[in-house]
């Protein structure tokens, strides 16, 4: 589970090719205020074909489609 603090730090989204999250050939970045504005981004926005989303946080952790589908889940309540 993420904290307030990291939900709330800046991020960047790009899009890969699948399966390659954080060693493919990236699209270009796009920035986000939050962690939480690019998660909404990347689950509201269809992705290039052949690509998915990848968000790289403030913390250097790189999230991938499984993670972000997790943390799209927790963010919309039970």
């Amino acid at each position: 589970m993420l904290t307030k603090a990291e939900l709330d730090a800046p991020a960047h989204l790009q899009y890969e090719p699948i399966g390659t999250a954080g060693q493919g050939h990236p699209s270009d970045v796009r920035e986000f205020a939050s962690l939480r504005e690019a998660v909404h981004w990347a689950m509201n926005n269809e992705p290039p074909a052949g690509m998915e989303a990848v968000i790289r946080a403030a913390s250097g952790a790189v999230l991938g489609p499984r993670h972000l589908e997790e943390i799209w889940a927790s963010l919309q309540g039970p």
